[in-house]
């Protein structure tokens, strides 16, 4: 019989700090990361040279290939990946999630690259506020933000393992 390890509340908070991390970038990269998903399947799609076996010679059976069948296994294995599940999680939560916090994602990713000048407060928490301000006319304060956006991280983290995505400090391609 397998000995069962005791998990320290230090490896569980590391576990659940990761998550939040791996998280929160699927949140603020969805934009890019949909459109880079949206392009390889499109390639596939097309069967570029990349997925084409350019092998002529030695070494292939002289039986013709199976182009469609490669083409639906690709495409299968494309859209059910780790990246199209986190994609789908992140659409799912958007879904879920109220109109001020899914305004408050959809500018946080616009400030994902502000950072904070002396490594206190983030950088990109001010700017929100500014432009939360401006398009729903209510200003949060700096706390009800980071509350907004911590309650969003721990959602799609709940979605993702729901979707069974796996968490990978950075997406595979």
């Amino acid at each position: 019989m397998e000995k069962m390890q005791a998990v320290t509340g230090e490896a569980i908070q590391e576990q659940i700090r990761r998550e939040n991390k791996v998280a929160a970038a699927w949140l603020i990269h969805y934009r890019e990361r949909k459109r880079i998903h949206e392009e390889r399947r499109r390639e596939l799609e097309r069967g570029t040279k990349k997925e084409r076996d350019e092998n002529v010679g030695g070494g292939r059976a002289s039986e013709p290939g199976r182009p469609t069948e490669a083409m639906a296994l690709a495409l299968d294995a494309h859209d059910n990946c780790n990246n199209a599940m986190w994609l789908l999680a992140v659409e799912d939560v958007m879904r879920i999630i109220g109109p001020k916090k899914r305004q408050l994602i959809e500018l946080r990713q616009e400030c994902r690259f502000y950072i904070g000048p002396d490594g206190g407060r983030p950088g990109w928490i001010a700017p929100v506020q500014q432009r939360f301000g401006e398009v729903t006319g209510w200003c949060p304060a700096e706390r009800t933000v980071q509350d907004m956006w911590h309650d969003a991280i721990a959602l799609t983290v709940r979605v993702a393992m729901a979707h069974k995505c796996k968490f990978f400090s950075k997406p595979r391609v």
